[in-house]
């Protein structure tokens, strides 16, 4: 039992993290197995209203399909990437078929929907022009969301002093590094910005492009960026709450309109945030008109990219505005009970 609810955790190989992608895909597609094997085990006479799954994986859309035969429970699918489109786009999947075989798995998805909660109108408008979305499936925007705890501001001179950025403006990078996050346009941003001592970029986290990333920095030399790995949890939020400007980074090839997940935490912590997005994506509307939470441009745009930057350094007040507005649209959208109403009213509906 966990905070009251019962709780069955399969075993699986390993999907997340995994550079090679013949093993990612060998994980993914043994999926269906280990879990379908587990509800046989533990939760045949279980009786079900509701199955709430996100997306990816598709693979296991036929253990759903099993499982709403047997208990005839409905499904609320929560679309957090959209597969195999973004993907296919980046290179991840290399052969045709692979991709047809994923985009017939990804339509048995939708027809098998009750709701499909969508993170934005843009994620609508793509599925419904992509798929065959049935009469019967209610496309909806569900905003992505955080277990969100208020955190107490304290003192992170120590930590910046520790790190030799005492009084630097600090943009950090702070998640996964992976193909959907185009690590050179966080380089190319760096490279823009080398001569000026008082920029400096921390990047921490881990994906199967940092290495790449660090490459990078080593082949140019850029000096202005710090690669950070484990520091304890409050180590990390006294870092982030320091930082001056949160970046996000979307690689332009992506097919698909994404919501980035770290944006979250940058709210959360009052950072104002420069998005780096693709195009036709209404991120950059969400965040700038709706939220008012930071800038954004295509990030092949590199003059209005560079623009914006300047902005948001040059104007101490501006970036304290951003964060306070990022901060209340967070805490009146954002957070797992604002979100936890919003889907039982639709499955109420």
């Amino acid at each position: 039992m966990e905070l009251g609810m019962r709780v069955l955790r399969v075993h699986s190989l390993p999907v997340l993290y995994v550079k090679n992608l013949l093993m990612k895909g060998i994980g993914m597609a043994t999926l269906p197995w280990f879990f379908k094997r587990a509800y046989k085990i533990y939760l045949k006479d279980e009786k079900f209203d509701w199955i709430i799954m996100p997306t990816p994986p598709i693979t296991l859309i036929d253990v759903v399909k099993y499982i709403k035969k047997r208990s005839g429970a409905k499904l609320y699918m929560v679309l957090r990437d959209i597969h195999p489109q973004s993907s296919a786009s980046l290179g991840e999947i290399r052969y045709q078929w692979m991709v047809n075989y994923l985009y017939r798995r990804s339509d048995l998805g939708y027809r098998l929907s009750d709701i499909v909660g969508c993170m934005s109108p843009a994620n609508i408008k793509f599925i419904q022009q992509e798929h065959k979305i049935p009469n019967s499936t209610r496309c909806t925007v569900l905003y992505n969301w955080t277990n969100f705890q208020p955190y107490k501001t304290e003192d992170s001179s120590e930590l910046r002093k520790k790190y030799h950025l005492e009084g630097k403006f600090l943009v950090l990078f702070g998640g996964n590094l992976g193909l959907g996050q185009c690590v050179e346009n966080i380089a190319d941003l760096a490279a823009h910005y080398l001569n000026n001592d008082n920029v400096r970029f921390v990047i921490i986290g881990k994906g199967v492009k940092k290495d790449a990333l660090q490459d990078m920095a080593k082949e140019q030399d850029l000096t202005n960026m710090i690669f950070l790995d484990f520091m304890p949890r409050e180590d990390y939020l006294r870092f982030v709450k320091s930082a001056d400007l949160g970046l996000i980074s979307i690689h332009g090839n992506n097919a698909a309109p994404t919501c980035p997940s770290k944006a979250l935490s940058y709210m959360s912590l009052k950072i104002p945030i420069l998005a780096l997005i693709n195009k036709n994506n209404d991120y950059g509307q969400i965040l700038a008109d709706k939220a008012k939470a930071g800038f954004w441009a295509v990030a092949s745009d590199k003059e209005r990219v560079y623009n914006l930057f300047d902005m948001i350094y040059s104007d101490a007040q501006l970036r304290k505005n951003m964060g306070e507005n990022g901060y209340n649209f967070l805490c009146e959208n954002l957070t797992t009970d604002k979100v936890y109403a919003e889907m039982i009213k639709q499955m109420s509906e």
